[in-house]
């Protein structure tokens, strides 16, 4: 699969044969899920490389996008890049965050690391705080460190519980809580949490159906 091909070119390092890949699926597949799909991708590279107005602008189209996967995960990066740029016009904090972004794409989780501390002592308080919590959750799942993740969302949701991310990091916690860390109770009590707090969360069937299998519930 070209989508896939390109994936692996931007691992590695070829940013622009892994677009041009990109934008070849994007114009065979135009009105598939795919097709749609490779059309992200195009845009996330234009985010890794700083390019944010052109992100934003393919973001804007996807977000009315047939799956409701891809129009979630645009709207996200759209909010990422509008959030971070409305307070000033100083675009440095987030290329630092793309470029981490793009480091953890490429599993330089160290690396990735490192950026994101650093972009916390330099600009804290940032609107990226809630993102950069989330990025390092997402890295600490990624080596099987379940604890620091759970910490991370734990974070995010005490100090930014009312952004974008806080349905996604309620229901990654609920999800280590029950499936790592077997507290059927609290994970029940998250899930709970999830729908009374975040109704039109992309999560909400998938977390009514987990908490009343949890709560003993027979489910056709």
């Amino acid at each position: 699969c070209k989508l896939e091909l390109a994936d692996v070119l931007l691992m590695t390092g070829d940013i622009w044969e892994a677009s041009l890949r990109y934008s070849q699926v994007e114009k065979a597949f135009k009105y598939d899920a795919i097709g749609q799909e490779a059309k992200f991708r195009v845009a996330r590279i234009s985010y890794y490389t700083g390019d944010f107005g052109w992100a934003q602008a393919q973001l804007d189209v996807l977000k009315g996008a047939t799956s409701k996967l891809i129009a979630n995960d645009a709207l996200n990066l759209s909010l990422l890049i509008s959030d971070a740029l409305a307070i000033d016009s100083n675009k440095a904090p987030l290329e630092l965050f793309a470029l981490a972004d793009l480091f953890a794409f490429r599993n330089k989780d160290d690396k990735a690391i490192m950026l994101l501390d650093s972009l916390n002592k330099t600009f804290p308080n940032h609107a990226l705080a809630d993102d950069i919590a989330y990025k390092k959750a997402q890295i600490s799942l990624k080596h099987g460190n379940y604890g620091e993740a759970a910490a991370f969302y734990e974070e995010l949701l005490k100090n930014y519980g009312e952004d974008i991310l806080g349905d996604d990091a309620l229901f990654k916690l609920a999800d280590l809580t029950e499936n790592q860390f077997k507290n059927i109770e609290k994970a029940k009590e998250l899930y709970q949490q999830l729908l009374e707090k975040y109704p039109d969360s992309l999560y909400v069937v998938e977390a009514r159906k987990r908490f009343r299998k949890l709560r003993g519930d027979s489910i056709n």
